[in-house]
């Protein structure tokens, strides 16, 4: 109906002049009614233009000065308007090139404004604004002809059909290339920051290789309790070595092999490894973890080396458990890729799988070192006063004074050994502090901000606005970022959860790698040398490779 009323009034307007035959103009207007069904409530804009550059070309009005020429800015506006959307619906074809064009009654190049018969767009200034796309308006079944960048062709899409490659991320025959979020962000912000934390994984696995390293080949560090830092550091060092799956090439576990769908146990085997791994690592990071916690606290407030000949039901609970949860995860096929660089458990899966199980094992074992820590303070301030009462009753000669002399310092006391009991249980608290942070942490930011990636994938009205504006001419993925910036996950706040758990390994580096450690691998080293130069009398003087 659009169409009709168009050429009724451009026809109302002009007139056809003999020496144009009407047959040759009316096959020139032919393909105005396949535009009409398909682009005139799709892109009013476009075929609007369209309609008036051919109308003023082929219907010049009856008169002997310039309303006989067409016009250039006619012909750019179409360009502009129609150009990649006659490219997608293969009509490009009846793309204009401005630069050759001529008027077919003068057969003179196009005019300017003031030198050419101007027809008036017939469109409001409300279907100007909102006329450039309008998808909804597409006919089912309508497949576009050529993807533009940075799409790609579902290769299930059939004119007529509904079939498609992945429902998610495929409409009218185009599909998002995987992975989705690093064109739902600004251009390279995805790739570069999820780099960064790829590199602070990275350094992470290298420093837990060390302390594993160093506690398998120093003396002494094969028993207890070092033997509870020595599997705590391979558990870490296996949380961060799943970085290695996607360093040069995250898109090889980010997606399916066609490069559309997302990576998940059925169609990617080195996702599901990763993310098997990750499972793994993660459980039994906290379970190590709580493991020294435990053994501190029966240690120090009890008085009992409980674990120190029952290394077996550590083995059996802190490896065992992380195998039962890696196992149960592969057999619900529940690993896939969500978000960053990680293969982890699907958004169906995560809270009961993961994260309630986390959050079940760390939290009482953060409330054991709090109290821990406080019987320590209390006991070192009971043993401060009894010293200073003790030196207090040496010193004076009444009773009373002594006890006066104790008052008077008693705050002094318990600040003091306070403090003590701080530098004794630095590592420990420290380490209780950096896991439930980190748990707790990727938990909330899962609860409040992935939820959004999943409403994204199952709201097809908010892709398809973000699809209209990648589609229209002069837009670009910076500009239509801000089409999804409400229903994705800040950046920032992605980045931080990402590197907050990626910097684990530093962090116990940091708490384990002490000023003793470096003195023990300088004795192994010597020693190593002594043994390989076979001379006995060598003395250790001056052969330090550096000194403390």
């Amino acid at each position: 109906m659009g169409i009709i009323l168009i050429i009724i009034r451009a026809i109302t307007t002009t007139f056809i002049l003999s020496s144009i035959p009407v047959n040759q103009a009316e096959s020139q207007l032919q393909p105005f009614t396949e535009l009409g069904t398909l682009l005139g409530a799709v892109s009013p804009v476009c075929f609007d233009a369209y309609s008036r550059y051919q109308c003023s070309k082929l219907y010049p009005k009856c008169a002997t000065d310039n309303s006989t020429k067409t016009c250039m800015s006619t012909c750019q506006t179409v360009q502009k308007a129609c150009a990649s959307l006659f490219q997608m619906t293969g009509y490009s074809r009846l793309l204009p090139d401005c630069s050759t064009e001529v008027s077919v009654m003068t057969g003179l190049g196009l005019q300017t404004d003031d030198m050419c018969n101007l027809i008036p767009s017939k469109l409001t200034d409300g279907q100007s604004m909102s006329g450039l796309l309008n998808l909804t308006a597409v006919p089912e079944g309508f497949v576009i002809s050529e993807c533009p960048s940075p799409f790609i062709a579902d290769p299930l899409a059939a004119k007529g059909t509904n079939k498609t490659l992945d429902a998610k991320y495929c409409r009218f025959g185009c599909c998002i290339p995987c992975p989705a979020q690093n064109l739902f962000y600004k251009k390279f912000w995805a790739q570069n920051g999820f780099l960064v934390t790829d590199i602070i994984r990275f350094i992470s696995a290298i420093l837990a290789l060390f302390l594993t390293v160093s506690y398998l080949i120093l003396p002494d560090k094969r028993r207890h309790p070092s033997l509870l830092i020595l599997n705590f550091s391979i558990a870490v060092f296996i949380f961060s070595f799943v970085v290695f799956f996607a360093l040069g090439n995250p898109k090889r576990l980010q997606c399916a092999a066609n490069n559309i769908s997302l990576g998940e146990i059925g169609n990617n085997s080195l996702c599901a490894a990763q993310g098997a791994l990750l499972i793994f690592g993660s459980f039994a990071s906290v379970l190590w973890c709580a493991a020294l916690i435990v053994n501190l606290h029966v240690h120090t407030v009890w008085g009992s080396n409980f674990f120190s000949n029952r290394y077996y039901l550590l083995y059996m609970i802190c490896w065992g458990v992380p195998t039962v949860m890696m196992a149960t995860a592969i057999g619900l096929h529940a690993i896939k890729f969500e978000f960053a660089n990680l293969c982890l458990v699907s958004m169906e899966y995560i809270f009961p799988l993961f994260f309630y199980p986390l959050a079940a094992l760390i939290c009482p074992s953060f409330i054991v070192h709090i109290a821990t820590f406080f019987c320590i303070a209390r006991m070192a301030v009971k043993e401060g006063l009894e010293t200073e009462m003790t030196q207090s009753l040496s010193n004076h000669s009444s009773r009373n004074a002594a006890i006066g002399a104790i008052a008077e310092k008693t705050p002094g006391v318990g600040r003091r050994h306070v403090v003590v009991a701080v530098k004794i249980q630095w590592r420990a608290l420290l380490l209780a502090v950096v896991s439930i942070t980190s748990v707790l942490f990727y938990w909330l930011f899962y609860m409040t901000q992935m939820s959004r990636m999943t409403e994204l994938e199952h709201n097809p009205t908010l892709t398809l606005d973000w699809l209209e504006c990648m589609l229209i001419p002069g837009n670009g993925q910076n500009k239509c970022h801000e089409v999804l910036s409400q229903h994705i996950p800040p950046f920032a706040l992605i980045i931080v959860a990402e590197a907050l758990v990626s910097s684990i390994g530093i962090c116990v580096f940091i708490m384990f790698a002490k000023r003793s450690l470096w003195r023990e691998w300088n004795d192994w080293i010597y020693d190593a040398r002594i043994w390989f130069s076979r001379n006995k009398r060598s003395e250790k003087h001056g052969e330090q490779f550096f000194a403390l």
